[in-house]
């Protein structure tokens, strides 16, 4: 599959993933539009920030806005994620934004994600299935025994900015997982799934609809600076722009522009989907479609029971983008199903009905960036995979950056994304920390 440090640019042919999103999910599309040769604003990169940048510039601002996506509109992670709505991004919690940067700031960070949870329902809401939510809350486990006190820790920390959230005991947890991977957990009870396809075309139509021009299967493949802003290029087309949004995140090619260089790790994040369960095993496992599930390992699985009774479960996959589809990562999760649930032993045996791969962006210090490289550009990169809810304000954000707004005095709109040392040998040391990982979990 496309690899970003490896490949010039995507294809704009590839094939969407083959994902059981793209499978058992029937939306509707703004119909594609040809690029003009002028714009007030240029929009790299057709996912969630992309398409809330452009249709904050165009519903707000009145801008003439182009969005270019290399391929389908939400053909990246936008539509090949697991569907978490949850409060956060990056890596870094409340009580370590307190502690690094003052409570003060922490609370503001806890508002900021709400604002993030306001603009998804209002996607859901212009959404005619209602993005098929499945409200219940996300549960964090302990995987381990010895991991179980941290948790709680972070629980008491955690009153402070999300009251509502539950601490569940070993009993309380096995009622709603039995599992010997669930020592205990804590219950963030506002967290929803979502099908993030329907996420996707939902803010398109909105963005469409608002007059963002979207147009889709334009590959950039040059920026340069003129003397009354940009010449954007595509393989088949020259627009001039005031500014350029860069907002293609994990499949932001290393060469795009010289201000991104070095400064995002794409990692491949891969999902599988099970046929449907049935009642005997959902019986044994506990499992509702009610909750998200996520764990406390370094290198975390994640799951959700579908409306349709299949299980989603995902983890890190391949290093390469060469090696995505290679069956040992799909028997590699499936391992894991069949260490977290032992009672579903034969269904870990069988090929999944699914199996699929999508790069996120990873931020060296672990926390994304909306800011500007240099005048007149701007971007949003290093959710770490946490983008789902965050995404939908960082969109927000960066436009009103590009419209010369002041932005929320918030880490992730007060510096640039941080360049990796060594920036060539980043492969190498992410195969190093999955070692290292995969011997300490």
């Amino acid at each position: 599959m496309y690899d970003p440090l490896v490949d010039a640019r995507p294809d704009p042919q590839a094939a969407p993933a083959s994902s059981y999103w793209q499978a058992h999910t029937h939306t509707v599309w703004p119909e594609p539009q040809q690029p003009p040769t002028q714009a007030d604003m240029v929009v790299i990169g057709g996912g969630y920030t992309g398409l809330n940048a452009a249709l904050e510039l165009a519903e707000r601002y009145q801008q003439q806005v182009v969005l270019l996506e290399a391929n389908q509109l939400g053909w990246g992670c936008s539509t090949r994620n697991a569907g978490f709505a949850m409060p956060g991004t990056g890596r870094l919690g409340y009580q370590q934004w307190a502690e690094r940067l003052g409570e003060q700031t922490a609370q503001a960070i806890q508002q900021e994600y709400r604002a993030g949870f306001a603009q998804l329902e209002r996607h859901l809401a212009a959404c005619p299935e209602q993005l098929q939510i499945q409200r219940g809350g996300y549960l964090k486990i302990a995987h381990k025994a010895s991991t179980v006190a941290a948790l709680k820790r972070q629980y008491e920390a955690l009153s402070a900015y999300e009251p509502s959230t539950r601490w569940l005991d070993y009993e309380a947890t096995q009622e709603r997982l039995k599992s010997p991977q669930a020592h205990a957990a804590l219950h963030f009870t506002h967290s929803f799934g979502v099908n993030p396809l329907l996420l996707a075309s939902s803010i398109a139509r909105q963005a469409a609809a608002a007059g963002a021009q979207l147009c889709p299967h334009q590959v950039v493949e040059n920026i340069e600076r003129n003397a009354n802003g940009f010449t954007v290029r595509t393989q088949t087309q020259q627009i001039q722009a005031h500014k350029v949004l860069i907002c293609s995140n994990g499949y932001t090619p290393n060469k795009l522009h010289p201000a991104l260089h070095g400064r995002s790790l794409p990692v491949l994040s891969s999902v599988l989907v099970t046929r449907p369960l049935t009642a005997t095993e959902l019986a044994a496992t506990g499992l509702t479609s009610q909750h998200l599930v996520m764990d406390t390992r370094v290198l975390k699985y994640y799951f959700r029971l579908l409306p349709d009774n299949r299980l989603l479960f995902g983890g890190r996959g391949a290093v390469r983008g060469k090696d995505a589809n290679k069956a040992k990562y799909a028997r590699h999760l499936l391992a894991a199903l069949a260490a977290t649930f032992p009672q579903l032993q034969r269904l870990s045996q069988q090929p999944p009905d699914y199996f699929w791969s999508g790069w996120v962006s990873v931020a060296l210090d672990d926390y994304p960036r909306i800011y500007s490289p240099e005048p007149g550009l701007f971007t949003a990169m290093g959710y770490c995979g946490s983008g789902v809810t965050f995404t939908q304000v960082a969109g927000q954000r960066l436009a009103q950056l590009a419209m010369g707004e002041q932005l929320p005095a918030l880490p992730f709109y007060q510096s640039e994304l941080p360049r990796f040392p060594l920036a060539s040998l980043r492969r190498l040391g992410q195969w190093g920390f999955y070692q290292w990982a995969r011997l300490t979990q």
